[in-house]
C-alpha cells in the first residue's frame, strides 16, 4: 500500500465552464510556470468538446442550482435547470484532486450547462511511467489523477441490491486509453490518506472497501472489489474472478455494440452520452448500457464477493473522471442525470 498525502487527496474545490474564455491566463494555486493548458488566451479545445470551448477555469461561474429529487434511501437529478456557466450546486461535494508536484494532471474543475454537467482534467509533460519514484514519502503515477463528485447524501444496499444510473459520454474515441469515467461506492465520505491503487480513482479511498466500475472509450468495461487494502476480484471480458456465470464486458454482440455508443473528435458529446446502469448483489455485480446487459458476473465465489461491511453500512456513490496524460492537453468528461436506487 501507498501512502498518498493527505492534505493533497482531501482537496475540496467547486467550478464551472462555458465556451466564452476570459481575457488573461489563470494562475494555478500551486506554482507551475506558463503552460497552454492553463493560458485562456491561447489554449487548445478540450479533448472532447467541440470549438470554441475553453477550459472551465477560463469563464466566470455563477451559483450552482440544486436539482435533485432526494428520497428516503435514493437520489434523482436530470440537471434540467437550465444553469449556465454554473457551480455545481452545494448539494454535492466535489474533489478537485489533481496531486499537485508529482502528476501532470494539476488542474481539475466540474460545471454545469445545458442540461448536464462536466469535469475538465488537465495534464502536462511527457509519461514517466507508473509509480516511477518515490517523492514526500509516497509513490504515485506522475501523469495519473483526476477529479470526483458525489451527492452529499449517504445510501444503503436495499433488498439486497444497490442500483447507480448515470449518464455519461464514455465513448469518445477522443479519449483513447489515457480518459475514462468510473463509478465508485465505497463507505469512505472522502479520499483517504492511504492509495491502494491510484491508478483508478477506486484507489484513493485505502482502508475502506470499495466496488468500482471503469468505463473506458474501447468499451472494454471493467469493475474491481476491493477489500480495505487490495483488489479481491477483477471483473472484465477476460477475468471472471472464479464467477459461476460471466458473460459481455466487450461489443462483441450486434447489440452491445449497438448501446454503447461511440462519437468522432467532430460529433458532439451527446452522439455517445448513454446511460449506464450498475447493479451491484453481494455475489454479482452487473452493467447495462441503454436497457442492454453488456456485463454480468453471477455467483462470484466466497473470496470475490463483495465485503460485508459495503452490504451493512452507511455508502457514498462518487462519479469520477480519471486520467493518464503525457501530453501538455485538457480532457472534457460530459456527465448527465444521475439516479441512485431509483
Amino acid at each position: 500500500m501507498r501512502v498518498l498525502s493527505a492534505a493533497f487527496a482531501a482537496l475540496l474545490v467547486m467550478g464551472g465552464c462555458s465556451p466564452q474564455g476570459s481575457s488573461g491566463p489563470i494562475t494555478a494555486s500551486h506554482a507551475h510556470g506558463t503552460d497552454a493548458t492553463l493560458n485562456c488566451t491561447d489554449t487548445a479545445t478540450p479533448l472532447g468538446a467541440l470549438p470554441p470551448a475553453v477550459p472551465a477555469w477560463c469563464v466566470t461561474l455563477t451559483p450552482g442550482v440544486d436539482s435533485a429529487i432526494r428520497g428516503v434511501n435514493s437520489w434523482t437529478d436530470e440537471f434540467g435547470s437550465g444553469a449556465v456557466n454554473a457551480r455545481l450546486s452545494t448539494s454535492y461535494r466535489v474533489f478537485e484532486l489533481g496531486r499537485p508536484h508529482t502528476s501532470t494532471v494539476f488542474r481539475t474543475q466540474h460545471f454545469a450547462q445545458n442540461g448536464h454537467w462536466m469535469v475538465d482534467v488537465a495534464g502536462r509533460g511527457a509519461p514517466l511511467g507508473v509509480y516511477a519514484g518515490a517523492v514526500d514519502d509516497f509513490e504515485i503515477g506522475p501523469n495519473n489523477g483526476g477529479a470526483l463528485m458525489r451527492p452529499d447524501a449517504e445510501f444503503r444496499f436495499e433488498d439486497g441490491r444497490l442500483v447507480v444510473e448515470v449518464d455519461v459520454a464514455a465513448g469518445m474515441n477522443s479519449y483513447g486509453d489515457h480518459a475514462w469515467p468510473e463509478i465508485v461506492v465505497t463507505t469512505a465520505n472522502a479520499p483517504t490518506p492511504y492509495e491502494t491503487n491510484g491508478w483508478y480513482a477506486a484507489g484513493i479511498f485505502g482502508g475502506n472497501p470499495v466496488v468500482a466500475c471503469g468505463l473506458p472509450a474501447d468499451r472494454l468495461s471493467e469493475c474491481r472489489i476491493y477489500d480495505r487494502e487490495t483488489i479481491t476480484a477483477h471483473l472484465s471480458a477476460r477475468s471472471a474472478a472464479g464467477a459461476a456465470f460471466a458473460e459481455g464486458g466487450a461489443p462483441t454482440t450486434p447489440a452491445r455494440d449497438a448501446a454503447w455508443r461511440t462519437c468522432t473528435p467532430s460529433q458532439a458529446d451527446e452522439r455517445c452520452r448513454d446511460r449506464f446502469r450498475l447493479v451491484l448483489e453481494k455475489d454479482a455485480v452487473t452493467l447495462s448500457v441503454n436497457g442492454v446487459r453488456y456485463m454480468e458476473h453471477r455467483g462470484l465465489p466466497e473470496a470475490a464477493r463483495l465485503p460485508d461491511e459495503l452490504l451493512r453500512s452507511s455508502l457514498y456513490v462518487y462519479f469520477a473522471s480519471w486520467a493518464y496524460l503525457g501530453d501538455p492537453a485538457v480532457v472534457r468528461f460530459h456527465w448527465g442525470r444521475i439516479a441512485i436506487n431509483p
